[in-house]
């Protein structure tokens, strides 16, 4: 009864009733012990560690951070939080802005877990700061794409060259709603592999004179790539599921979340003046409820959570509430649904890597 019920909630709201987040819910348990976290230092990257090291069965959690100093204080805090709880927390150094080191990350993983990845976080990236669309990296991908897709793609890539994920790895990739566009965010104009491929390598212009990574609006507004780079992500990670039908893999959105990391060098507009105004004004909802839904599509295997959705607010104004899949979603259907599209993601993505 308490598994139906639980079910019963998934389908009809993205947040349920409390009750139904219990993080020691059998129905939220794994079936292996190991997990991998990007960005886990902070924000919703070390949230979903703190539930996830709830877990019963769960004896690893790999911290995947670029700052050392930050990480080992994050698993100093986690392990005090479970001190009575029998696992191991692992700090590994990696920078999703550096594929090299990604592309490596394999062997690295070998080397210091020699475990199966049973779920994996890709949560690190962001805006980037000003420079994130004028350094190019060795790939021939913008540095914003690098830290906010490449990267992770050449993470899995790397565990799966060296037998490190589980036949049944959970994979969630952290989603946005401005990749269907959103205030300062412009719709991005995906419509093939060589025109997603521009986009990837900050070529592509459009009529109205945005180029695909263009910082917009008076001094350091925002970045209108970002969510060009959520877009594609989102194909893209639709596609590796119909690659990999063992597997469960999705993007999910953590909607409008307060306190997250996502604005940081973004200028002083979207990097204190936005956070602080959806803190006074309640805009978005808690860290907290930005991390249930992730731990949603970890561990429910009901619509809208399931492999291959992109998992995002129904409304964006503000981008809170009710969850829908928007492969499904009358509004983006046309383009999230699109097999073909989701394929020409997948084929320009893996053009840039080596």
């Amino acid at each position: 009864g308490g598994l139906l019920a639980h079910h019963r909630a998934a389908r009809t709201c993205c947040l349920p009733d409390s009750r139904y987040a219990r993080m020691d819910d059998p129905a939220f348990d794994v079936g292996g012990g190991v997990a991998l976290i990007t960005g886990a230092n902070q924000g919703l990257g070390f949230e979903l560690a703190k539930r996830i090291a709830h877990m019963p069965r769960v004896f690893k959690v790999v911290l995947a951070c670029r700052n050392e100093q930050r990480a080992n204080e994050a698993r100093e805090k986690l392990q005090g939080l479970f001190a009575d709880k029998s696992f191991e927390v692992v700090v590994m150094l990696v920078d999703t802005e550096d594929t090299t080191s990604c592309r490596d990350f394999g062997a690295k993983w070998t080397a210091t877990v020699n475990a199966p990845v049973d779920l994996f976080l890709m949560n690190a990236g962001g805006m980037g700061g000003r420079d994130a669309s004028d350094i190019m990296q060795p790939s021939g991908s913008t540095r914003i794409f690098a830290m906010n897709v490449l990267g992770h793609v050449e993470m899995f890539d790397a565990l799966s060259r060296a037998n490190m994920l589980s036949p049944k790895c959970k994979v969630v990739y952290v989603g946005s709603e401005t990749a269907v566009g959103m205030g300062p965010f412009p719709k991005p104009d995906l419509r093939d592999a060589d025109n997603i491929a521009a986009h990837i390598s900050n070529t592509y212009n459009d009529p109205t004179g945005n180029t695909a990574i263009k910082w917009i609006g008076p001094g350091n507004m925002g970045q209108s790539g970002y969510g060009t780079c959520k877009a594609i992500a989102a194909l893209y990670f639709s596609a590796l599921a119909r690659r990999h039908p063992s597997m469960k893999i999705l993007t999910v959105s953590p909607g409008g979340t307060r306190g997250t990391n996502a604005h940081a060098k973004s200028g002083w507009f979207f990097g204190n003046l936005i956070p602080f105004m959806m803190v006074v004004f309640g805009v978005g909802h808690p860290l907290a409820k930005g991390a249930e839904r992730l731990q949603y599509g970890f561990f429910v295997d009901e619509d809208p959570y399931v492999s291959g959705a992109f998992v995002a607010s129904k409304a964006i104004a503000p981008p809170v509430g009710k969850c829908v899949d928007y492969r499904s979603f009358k509004k983006t259907e046309n383009v999230f649904g699109d097999e073909k599209l989701q394929d020409a993601a997948y084929e320009a993505v893996r053009r840039f890597m080596r």
